[in-house]
């Protein structure tokens, strides 16, 4: 086995690519040799992403899908755009996610509905999709979980987001030990606070940002391509005997310091 990082020609879907997390891990791929559809539900910021890439990445092709992954029809679309471009599909980053911070007692049916239904459900359909269409007929494939630190923690005021990132974290595992028989890894990254635009009224709060400098060992918030290498990790055959694993990138946060 060669111990190097080798994903050329990989073809690669990731969801919520238009911007942040996403959007790095688009750029991390292309580096590495990999054609990526890029899905987001704004059709707009997708688009400008996709012209970004192309003229970063001219030798790669690059595909950008609008849709809402909470819709069947639309995740049927991606996975048609997927299949009409590429002819097929080596690894999905469910990456797509959404927060709200609002007091327990405050939450409504529909907001919690909502986180639940774009971090959770909308993981499992596509990644059924995806293994019905691509990973079980070829039986390969390799399949990334966006999750995070709130998986392990709990977050107080986000409740619905911390209930959504612990269930993706058991989904992996169960899905990693189904799957395995196909040939189909399943693991997940679980970030720790990240300078993203789901945080963007924290980042403005100073008493909040000195709290998360003290109390993070690393001194700093993590940015997107923070997050990145462990995706690519996992994505390659230095990976090849990890499934149903989760990697948290906290700056270490999680080690009690």
């Amino acid at each position: 086995m060669k111990y190097t990082l080798d994903l050329s020609g990989k073809r690669v879907l990731i969801t919520g690519a238009a911007g942040g997390i996403g959007l790095e891990t688009a750029k991390g791929f292309l580096e590495n040799g990999c054609d990526v559809c890029l899905a987001d539900f704004n059709g707009e910021a997708n688009e400008k992403a996709k012209n970004a890439l192309s003229d970063s990445f001219p030798e790669r092709k690059i595909i950008a899908v609008t849709g809402d992954i909470t819709k069947s029809e639309d995740t049927d679309k991606i996975v048609a755009a997927v299949k009409d471009a590429f002819g097929g599909l080596d690894i999905l980053v469910n990456n797509a996610g959404t927060g709200a911070n609002v007091r327990s007692l405050n939450e409504t049916k529909e907001g919690w509905e909502r986180v639940i239904d774009l971090n959770l459900n909308s993981h499992f359909y596509l990644s059924q999709k995806i293994a019905s269409e691509f990973f079980v007929p070829q039986k390969s494939g390799n399949i990334i979980n966006m999750c995070s630190l709130s998986a392990f923690i709990g977050v107080p005021n986000a409740v619905a987001y911390s209930a959504s990132k612990g269930a993706v974290l058991q989904m992996t595992k169960s899905l990693a030990g189904e799957w395995a028989r196909f040939g189909i890894r399943v693991n997940c990254v679980c970030p720790g606070f990240v300078e993203t635009p789901l945080i963007a009224d924290n980042l403005q709060n100073e008493r909040w940002m000195a709290y998360m400098h003290m109390r993070i060992p690393m001194k700093r918030l993590a940015k997107p391509e923070d997050i990145v290498g462990s995706v690519l990790f996992l994505s390659s055959d230095l990976s090849a005997y990890v499934t149903g694993a989760s990697i948290i990138v906290d700056g270490g946060f999680s080690s009690g310091s």
